[in-house]
């Protein structure tokens, strides 16, 4: 099973863009989560092509199985 963390963001566009953080730690908190967001917006580091980040707008750890099928004779 994949897990990841998908943070979103405003934009100063009204847009919303998001990051995704492969392989987070076991047990990550929503205080972690929202003080790092903060971080990146404060820091000015990222310009999406929708603007710069300027406020949080949600946060996700997602989970996702792949099961192979066979198709292949």
């Amino acid at each position: 099973m994949d897990k990841y963390l998908r943070m979103v963001f405003k934009t100063d566009e009204d847009k919303l863009v998001s990051l995704r953080v492969s392989d987070p730690k076991e047990d990550l908190t929503d205080s972690e989560v929202k003080a790092a967001m903060e971080t990146v917006i404060a820091s000015g580091a990222i310009i999406s092509s929708s603007g710069e980040l300027v406020a949080i707008d949600s946060a996700y750890l997602v989970e996702t199985s792949t099961t192979e099928l066979e198709v292949n004779n």
